[in-house]
């Protein structure tokens, strides 16, 4: 399953200025990201090192590996790679260093923490993907203000291309003509609560119709089958596994959910408001900042399976209220979380940084 993180680099890499030359490093396994990004023609490497306690010295690899290819900038996205690309980084003398923050982790291991207190004092900026992301990471890293910067995830508009119509889509997957259908397109971690929903759908009398297409892939996959099985759902909720063809997934469903229990910004939500879709999904970290409560969709209490079932009744059984928070969720992501901006804002602070270095 490729994330929402993956997809950031993969956007960077195809739609980066000519004049910036970039390389992506892999830490440890490529993904199914890798061969994209191969084929955009950028050059990709994949270190197979597993940074951690275990393994301290592995971080020496990633520092010869910078050595080698000489950036002016290194930019780092997920958790592992913030923490151990950055410190390879400080450690080939990198003029520019630069981490990202896309989740507020309120559990994250102590030694990580310490980790980001320390990787601050080297690092030029960390990028974080929501104002509620920031606020927290200034707080657990002790990080000065200024060199947190929040640029939103954004998303490439394109992926809502369909070549296939709404009604061979559902058929396609199982989903029965007029049948309510919800969808989820997220990895199968306990992040995502995916259990959450699926109590919800089966024990809310209003939502016996209701399909769920459940698109991703990860750990929980045969837990989660299971707990379907379970409730009686195996006829009603669809699992998909990972999928690129989003446009069409998203064109056939009638109500996006993102019930997670915590966030940063999570991208296949905007995409699926761009898309026209209303959302339910649970107030954590920067989901606020998009979903407008009652305006472009719903928001509910993490965990709380009662309220996500009511607001997963109430959307599936009012088509007029669907099209008003669809249209709403449109209008308001579309000029705000397109990739153009993004790379902009992306590229804005490599120059700076380049300046205030006297390396550009």
């Amino acid at each position: 399953m490729v994330g929402g993180a993956e997809e950031m680099v993969l956007n960077l890499v195809r739609h980066l200025p000519d004049r910036f030359e970039p390389i992506v490093c892999c830490i440890n396994q490529a993904g199914p990201i890798g061969e994209e990004i191969r084929k955009t023609g950028v050059p990709f490497h994949v270190l197979h090192l597993d940074p951690g306690l275990r393994r301290p010295w592995h971080v020496l690899g990633i520092a010869r590996h910078l050595r080698e290819v000489q950036p002016n900038i290194v930019h780092t996205f997920l958790l592992t790679a913030s923490l151990y690309g950055r410190l390879g980084a400080i450690l080939a003398g990198v003029p520019i260093i630069i981490g990202t923050e896309v989740n507020i982790y309120e559990h994250k291991l102590v030694h990580h923490a310490l980790a980001e207190r320390l990787l601050m004092r080297g690092t030029d900026r960390v990028v974080v993907s929501a104002q509620s992301v920031r606020d927290f990471y200034i707080l657990q890293a002790h990080a000065d203000p200024g060199k947190v910067d929040v640029i939103y995830n954004a998303v490439d508009w394109s992926q809502l291309q369909t070549t296939t119509s709404r009604e061979a889509m559902r058929a396609s997957v199982g989903v029965p003509p007029g049948a309510p259908l919800a969808g989820i397109i997220a990895r199968l971690t306990e992040q995502k609560a995916h259990r959450y929903l699926f109590d919800a759908v089966a024990s809310t009398p209003g939502l016996a119709p209701l399909h769920l297409l459940v698109v991703g892939d990860g750990d929980l996959r045969d837990e989660l089958h299971a707990r379907a099985d379970r409730h009686g759902l195996s006829g009603r909720v669809h699992f998909l596994g990972a999928r690129r063809d989003l446009g069409n997934l998203l064109a056939a469903i009638d109500v996006f959910v993102m019930p997670s229990l915590w966030e940063g910004l999570p991208l296949s939500m905007v995409l699926a408001m761009g898309a026209g879709l209303p959302v339910v999904a649970t107030r954590v970290a920067g989901i606020p900042e998009v979903v407008q409560d009652g305006v472009t969709g719903v928001l509910v209490p993490p965990a709380d399976v009662p309220a996500l079932g009511s607001a997963l009744a109430r959307l599936s059984a009012d088509p007029a209220l669907r099209h008003s928070m669809g249209a709403a969720a449109s209008a308001f992501v579309r000029p705000r979380f397109g990739i153009d901006g993004y790379v902009a804002a992306v590229t804005g602070l490599y120059d700076r940084l380049l300046v205030e270095k006297g390396t550009a």
